[in-house]
């Protein structure tokens, strides 16, 4: 199958926190599904939901999560307490997910979310204090199993051109056999969008 069948028939995967894809799972019921150019991946690309908190079992509405400790490795704690430990779950829960994930060219993340915050999450010192330098847990073990895979926060999708270079990427990985030239597949896309 040629890119231009691949595309029309939206054959090419991409993993999306399901949050951005409307889906009321965020910890206070609501969703982030209006923050990103979700129409255009949609376009050309299957997009596959999917929520790690709800995962493991969190459900909705639910109490929620912040990193605290170092950066490179925080642990996902509830706000009002923290004996509850997400960490381990969320770090783990993409070998339940393996199906759905193994299967796709690239993935979205909800941004600054501390399961699935590919860069930017706040991480809490002991002392209440913050700073914007962590990745969530989810989205550090999906980088960590997958290195090769194209990933992105939503938030960085709002420029065209960052969101060009995410789904040539995304073409790329799909399609890494075939030899593609990035100009062909940007016209594809283009006309598609």
């Amino acid at each position: 199958m040629n890119l231009a069948e691949r595309l029309a028939q939206r054959s090419i995967r991409v993993a999306v926190s399901e949050c951005l894809l409307g889906a009321r799972v965020r910890w206070d019921g609501d969703h982030n599904g209006d923050v990103w150019p979700r129409e255009r991946l949609g376009a050309v690309f299957s997009l596959v939901g999917l929520c790690p908190e709800v995962g493991i079992g969190m459900g909705v509405p639910r109490a929620p999560i912040q990193l605290i400790g170092n950066a490179p490795t925080p642990r996902a704690v509830a706000v009002r307490d923290q004996t509850l430990d997400y960490t381990d779950q969320l770090a783990s829960w993409h070998r339940t997910a393996l199906t759905s994930i193994a299967g796709v060219s690239g993935y979205v993340f909800a941004d600054h979310s501390p399961s699935c915050g590919l860069k930017d999450v706040k991480v809490y010192a002991p002392d209440g204090s913050w700073k914007r330098t962590g990745r969530g847990v989810h989205a550090a073990a999906v980088a960590a199993r997958w290195p090769e895979l194209p990933l992105v926060d939503a938030e960085d999708l709002c420029a065209l051109d960052a969101l060009e270079r995410f789904a040539v990427s995304v073409v790329r990985h799909a399609m890494r056999a075939e030899p593609l030239d990035e100009e062909a597949i940007r016209r594809e896309l283009a006309a598609r969008w």
